[in-house]
């Protein structure tokens, strides 16, 4: 289980994450930053546009 504290402003929220499996919370966090990683996109612009 991982708990963590945020405060914004006046308000504090607690959120408490519980993971299941056999798998480590690092491979699951290396995981998850992988997957928010935006593709990648031509330099130039696209295909059609070519010097």
């Amino acid at each position: 289980m991982e708990q963590q504290t945020i405060t914004m402003g006046q308000a504090t929220y607690e959120l408490r994450r519980v993971f299941q499996g056999t798998r480590p919370l690092s491979e699951l966090m290396a995981e998850r930053i992988v997957q928010n990683i935006p593709a990648a996109r031509s330099v130039d612009g696209g295909a059609g546009h070519e010097v």
